[in-house]
């Protein structure tokens, strides 16, 4: 019933739909604090993206095939999309860098209800080398440490991202979503019992 709501607001009432993420945005801010104290949980090689990266990430994104976007479209991918991303408070957005290039990137999306969202891509000349798995991981314990649950809507077919999802993490199944998607909870490893 939320996400009908929310879709309904976006498309309606942009206007509505945008007080509603600047409340978010505030709430959530309040509730992560200052978002370069979260660096401490970063490994090496990832580190919180900044304004600066808008026009990186842009050019990321750009350089992707367009496989790459057929299960991930949380956002628009030009450079003044990702400002505004990476000024909201609502979004921790993480990159992986090699040798100065970004090859990996992750947000968690975070809501005043104490839920938070992933979204990853992986370079595509960088796939299979444990790129997702160390942005699931991250994103984790970004969650962790802030206070919020982590989930993510996964469709059944991306096999990698599901598979990453369960290597960081400790994976339930919610529930099953449109066209094929699962509703997944992510848990610190070894935190859920094992049945």
């Amino acid at each position: 019933m939320l996400y009908e709501l929310a879709h309904w607001l976006q498309a309606k009432c942009p206007w509505m739909w945008e007080a509603v993420e600047e409340l978010n945005a505030v709430a959530c801010g309040v509730k992560i604090g200052e978002k370069r104290k979260l660096q401490e949980v970063l490994p090496n090689g990832v580190r919180l993206a900044d304004l600066n990266d808008a026009g990186r990430l842009a050019d990321f994104f750009a350089r992707q095939p367009e496989e790459s976007y057929r299960w991930f479209r949380p956002h628009a991918f030009d450079e003044a999309t990702m400002r505004r991303l990476l000024t909201r408070r609502s979004y921790i957005v993480f990159v992986q860098e090699e040798d100065g290039e970004i090859i990996g990137y992750a947000f968690l999306r975070c809501f005043i209800n104490g839920k938070s969202f992933l979204g990853k891509m992986v370079d595509v000349q960088h796939r299979g080398k444990g790129v997702c798995t160390t942005l699931c991981k991250v994103g984790m314990d970004l969650a962790t440490k802030t206070g919020f649950r982590m989930l993510e809507s996964i469709n059944k077919a991306n096999i990698g991202s599901m598979k990453a999802s369960q290597k960081a993490c400790d994976v339930l199944i919610l529930e099953e979503l449109e066209d094929g998607d699962v509703l997944i909870e992510d848990f610190p490893k070894d935190c859920v019992k094992k049945q």
